[in-house]
């Protein structure tokens, strides 16, 4: 009955299914909006199970239905509920429900539902969140089970703390007592929790499913959202037939109300299970389904199993038969029991349907199997068949008129009548119940349709109508003469014969595409001949041409010449024309001049062009003249910001567009060399000018001065020997020239300062308050004075020798 019930809830939201399974790929699927009795009756229960009393306590989006077939959780379908929302709810980057891929790490949806008391107890803290699904039940066997799956977001960073939401499976009633979680390990009485189940412990019973940051789960959709879940892990309980009980299903954030948990619970898995499972199977569907039998060619083999464990004794089933069919008229005998022998696990029978003369429509079976259940009585098991009539093979072939000759066209044969399918088999030698044709005349295709249920058969003959043209063809008017190019004209062509609906494409002599339609407007520069190809409906072409001819002949301008000047120079621009139709114009678009020869003065390089026209004035051609400036640049740089007297200073030419230089200094020097090296011998204010010129006698010059300065210098040994027995180098001092002022010190290596002077011609003797110092080297500064007032600054080390 379970699972009856699923398919019929399956087909209800069909439409969703085929919706999500377009827009989301392979990836988890959820509906919601169901009441909770639907989910439990609809979804969850299986067989040997009665229950009622159903109630729910959370949010209407917490609770629904899944499609687990295409993603990893492990159920291929159920019931799901969570701490948050079941739906693909939020914007690609911030999705809160179980969808994949998993490419978040704190997925979640804090819907401000409160906590729920029986887990709180659990975890010994407030819970929040909770989505809660209780009902009575009564088993029809000794033993209550389902199938589950546990999910959290918690995983894998809060496990061991205290944010692990928590869930329960609570049964109540005779033999088990109060609220008992039946949520455990496999084999232990531990229950199933983030702690109890993870990568470290318990690991067989784990699915790792990424951090939400990794490949491939944050990749791929069909990756669930949570970090980790369990394996598919089976609730079980021992039950006593017949009696009632209750179970509470819950779930709850811990800690707070973000990062979502779920349970996954398998469709039909709550159930009872009970001793004999009873199916059948029809020879063939003669009307497409898998219950209804047709007439004198279906039969239906019943089979019933029991389990190895109950199979020690003999079994007799009682089968009791009704419906609006007739038992041994419209079907064969069905026996009035099936009997077990001890150590038998299947007994089968297999009845016909039974063809006769009246028509009678669609007539009903019902089988009742007895089938004794632990609680001592029968639980009656009912097989439904239905019997209907197999009406004449009857075949049409719809007419096809197509719009072409050899236009490809699918006739179908369409039967109704018979059973369990039809054999086609057309003139062609087809055997398909559609045949894909191309006549070039109307044509009758043939066509006989057998059925595979008695073998009758019908004939039917498809016709292509295939219509019969005129042959195609095209005329483009008319040819053009013109004295002058660029004169506009318009071309047409008139299509006729063939299917109609014509295009036209225009080309050149040299097959480049000029245009479409049936009209070709053209002003060119040369004749030519110009083609239009007419296409009607079915792809039949036509063609045919037309000139333009130019009598003139074409015009060419010429200017004369590009040259090259000195910037303030002048040249002289010619320009000419050949061909074209009567008198020759020039324009000159810089100056507006309409002389064909000109004189120009550029500053810098220029193009010059003239615009050549002749008595057509049907267009302008275009000449050019490139006038090169050039300007030489003179320029040099002097080696030192610095000059002293009798020392060497290299002037660097760095003029630019120069072959020929010429030095001239206010002392009187002069130089026709490209760079220069001069030392002055006296202090004092000079001026040096370099006069450059190229091969084009173009010139500049440029003036610089410069400021010889008196030599100075200062000369600090870096070692001495004040030993007082070869009198030689007994002191240390610095050796000046043009120096004014100097100011020395010298420093031990500590930096104290243990030797001062002011004076020029300071010595030390390498000591200190009066006595020697040690051997070893020491540091110096100076600070001097030029005599023209240049300060400078010297840091040295010298060594003392004994």
């Amino acid at each position: 009955m379970g699972a009856n019930k699923l398919n019929i809830y399956k087909s209800l939201i069909l439409s969703f299914a085929i919706l999500a399974i377009s827009d989301l790929h392979a990836q988890l699927l959820t509906q919601g909006n169901q009441s909770p009795t639907q989910l439990v009756q609809d979804v969850l229960l299986g067989g040997g199970v009665t229950v009622s009393n159903i109630q729910y306590q959370g949010a209407a989006a917490s609770i629904g239905y899944f499609n687990g077939a295409n993603c990893n959780i492990g159920l291929n379908e159920g019931l799901i509920f969570t701490t948050g929302t079941i739906f693909n709810t939020g914007n690609i980057t911030d999705r809160y429900g179980p969808h994949g891929p998993n490419d978040r790490a704190n997925a979640g949806f804090d819907n401000n539902q409160p906590g729920y008391t029986l887990l709180n107890n659990v975890v010994g803290t407030s819970t929040f969140n909770a989505t809660v699904l209780s009902f009575d039940f009564v088993p029809y066997a000794n033993v209550v089970e389902f199938r589950y799956v546990f999910g959290s977001e918690e995983y894998p960073e809060y496990v061991g703390s205290q944010f692990n939401d928590v869930f329960g499976f609570f049964i109540t009633g005779p033999g088990i007592g109060a609220n008992v979680n039946i949520a455990s390990i496999p084999g232990t009485n531990v229950p199933v929790t983030i702690n109890n189940v993870n990568a470290q412990t318990n690991a067989q019973y784990f699915v790792d499913n990424g951090d939400g940051n990794l490949p491939p789960q944050n990749m791929s959709n069909t990756y669930v959202q949570y970090d980790g879940f369990t394996q598919v892990l089976t609730a079980r309980a021992d039950v006593i037939c017949g009696e009632q009980y209750r179970i509470i299903l819950a779930i709850a954030d811990v800690g707070d109300g973000i990062y979502d948990s779920g349970i996954f619970l398998e469709a039909n898995s709550f159930s009872s299970p009970v001793a004999i499972d009873i199916d059948y199977e029809l020879s063939s569907q003669a009307f497409g389904n898998d219950f209804t039998m047709a007439e004198g060619c279906t039969s239906a083999t019943v089979t019933l199993t029991r389990a190895a464990n109950n199979a020690n004794a003999a079994l007799t089933i009682p089968i009791t038969i009704s419906g609006t069919a007739t038992e041994g008229l419209d079907y064969s005998n069905i026996p009035n029991s099936v009997t077990f022998n001890p150590n038998q696990l299947e007994v089968q029978f297999t009845l016909d349907a039974l063809i006769d003369v009246n028509t009678e429509g669609l007539e009903s079976i019902y089988i009742d199997f007895g089938i004794p259940d632990p609680c001592g009585q029968n639980d009656y098991v009912r097989v439904e068949l239905a019997i209907n009539d197999v009406a004449p093979v009857q075949v049409l072939v719809p007419e096809v008129m197509v719009t072409c000759p050899g236009q490809e066209v699918t006739l179908t044969a369409n039967a109704t009548g018979g059973g369990s399918g039809y054999n086609y088999l057309w003139s062609n030698g087809s055997s398909s119940q559609s045949i894909v044709v191309s006549p070039t005349t109307t044509t009758s295709y043939n066509v006989t349709v057998t059925d595979n249920c008695l073998g009758q058969s019908a004939n039917a003959v498809g016709v292509v109508v295939v219509p019969e043209y005129d042959p195609m063809a095209v005329q483009a008017q008319s040819d053009f003469i013109s004295d002058c190019p660029f004169i506009p004209h318009t071309f047409t062509a008139e299509a006729s014969g063939g299917a109609g609906g014509y295009t036209f494409e225009w080309s050149n002599s040299a097959g480049a595409v000029m245009g479409s339609g049936f009209s070709l407007e053209v002003s060119p520069s040369v004749s030519g001949i110009y083609f239009v190809t007419a296409t009607d409906l079915c792809g039949n072409e036509a063609f045919d041409g037309v000139s333009y001819t130019i009598v003139s002949p074409p015009l060419y301008p010429f200017v004369r010449i590009d040259t090259t000047i000195c910037i303030g120079d002048s040249a002289f621009l010619q320009a000419s024309g050949t061909g074209g139709f009567g008198q020759i114009s020039f324009f000159w678009p810089h100056s507006g001049e309409t002389s064909p020869n000109i004189w120009v003065t550029p500053n810098q390089t220029t193009i010059y062009t003239v615009e050549v026209s002749d008595e057509c004035q049907t267009f302008i051609t275009l000449a050019n003249a490139t006038v090169t400036t050039i300007s030489v640049n003179a320029n040099f740089e002097f080696e030192s910001p610095n000059f002293f007297q009798n020392y060497p200073i290299l002037f660097e030419n760095t003029s630019v567009n120069a072959d020929n230089y010429h030095w001239v200094f206010s002392n009187g020097y002069q130089s026709f060399n490209t760079h220069v090296s001069y030392a002055f011998q006296d202090t004092g204010q000079y001026s040096i000018t370099l006069y450059a010129q190229n091969l084009l006698g173009c010139r500049d010059s440029i003036t610089k001065n410069i400021n010889i300065r008196p030599e100075y210098y200062i000369y600090v040994p870096n070692t001495f020997t004040p030993d007082e027995f070869n009198r030689t180098n007994e002191y240390f001092t610095a050796y000046t020239y043009n120096i004014s002022e100097l100011k020395v010190a010298i420093f031990n290596r500590w930096g104290e300062a243990i030797y001062t002077s002011n004076a020029l011609d300071f010595k030390w003797f390498g000591d200190y308050k009066g006595a020697p110092v040690q051997d070893g080297t020491y540091i110096y500064r100076i600070e001097y004075t030029t005599i023209e007032g240049d300060k400078g600054k010297l840091l040295g080390h010298v060594n003392l020798l004994r």
